[in-house]
């Protein structure tokens, strides 16, 4: 997903989090000043949640297994938002198939796998350990059974997103944050919505444009996180039923919710789905795109009406 070019909107982008963060205003003079505050999002939710860096939040609690520790509010939002999205999902969403993506080569960041290859093969293990965690919120503990490693690479980037527009404060512009390609809006959009463009790939050229006034937009496909390992081509994207990566006819999934993390997981889970995809997304009260791998596009639960890549704004 892409933000489209438009006259009134001044926007910038850098690199984080293996991702490409996008920023956008209605309000020139202000980009600066939001750009700053997401940044110390991203460097917040990194620190707290990474699952590559020896001294984060996640790293410290994962060394003492079995045992209360103390978390922090964000920590513990992240770990409880995977839970309830775990239970929604009869386990589909899983923040506990660590073992499994290492497993299929994702052991460190997405660049050095690009730059060095991915990890070894092992053995796959299936998820669920989620239902072994205890989160005591009343004395801000965490508990991780023994054996039980976390990811949140699966809800991370829209809790980020969520993060940032929530604590802004009382700007008066519109807004937009993307975490690769997974966004929100806030505030008074630009005349005739956001212009959002959605493609196969980050890097790939929109196949179409959406316009979104309120809420939030999210894709899961195998995009840029796949990999080759012995000569089978692997991907980020973990059954929980298997501890393998999962197998899809769609090549990319688009949910429409009112929040980015509720988008995101949806987006996860429908595309895990398969054929059922499209009818959970509309059970769950939200609005999907599905696009095959023969470029056949189905669309469910109200989802926006769509203009081509090169209309103009």
């Amino acid at each position: 997903m892409t933000v489209v070019t438009q006259e009134t909107v001044a926007s910038t982008s850098f690199p984080a989090l293996g991702s490409e963060i996008t920023v956008a205003v209605t309000e020139p003079a202000r980009l600066d000043q939001v750009v700053g505050h997401v940044r110390a999002c991203v460097d917040l939710v990194d620190r707290t949640l990474s699952r590559f860096r020896p001294d984060s939040e996640l790293r410290r609690l994962e060394r003492r297994p079995g045992e209360p520790q103390p978390a922090s509010a964000l920590f513990i939002e992240a770990l409880e938002r995977s839970i309830m999205a775990a239970a929604a999902s009869n386990g589909l969403f899983d923040p506990t198939i660590r073992d499994a993506l290492e497993a299929a080569g994702y052991d460190r960041s997405i660049e050095r796998i690009e730059a060095e290859g991915p990890g070894p093969a092992r053995l796959p293990r299936p998820g669920g350990g989620w239902t072994g965690i205890r989160v005591d919120r009343a004395n801000r503990t965490v508990t991780l059974p023994p054996g039980v490693r976390l990811d949140f690479g699966g809800i991370g980037k829209g809790l980020l997103v969520d993060l940032a527009l929530r604590t802004l404060g009382n700007l008066t512009c519109g807004m937009l944050v993307s975490a690769g390609g997974d966004l929100a809006v806030t505030g008074p959009p630009p005349q005739g919505g956001w212009r959002c463009g959605i493609a196969l790939t980050p890097d790939a050229p929109d196949e179409a444009v959406v316009r979104l006034t309120a809420g939030a937009l999210a894709t899961s496909g195998l995009g840029r996180r796949q990999w080759t390992r012995e000569g089978q081509v692997l991907h980020h994207l973990i059954d929980p039923r298997t501890g393998r990566p999962g197998v899809s006819r769609w090549q990319v999934v688009t949910v429409a919710a009112g929040s980015c993390v509720v988008a995101e997981v949806a987006a996860k889970v429908a595309w895990l789905l398969d054929d059922d995809g499209p009818a959970w997304v509309v059970r769950r009260g939200l609005a999907g795109r599905f696009r095959d791998r023969a470029g056949a596009v189905v669309t469910v639960g109200g989802w926006p009406a769509e203009t081509s890549a090169g209309e103009g704004a």
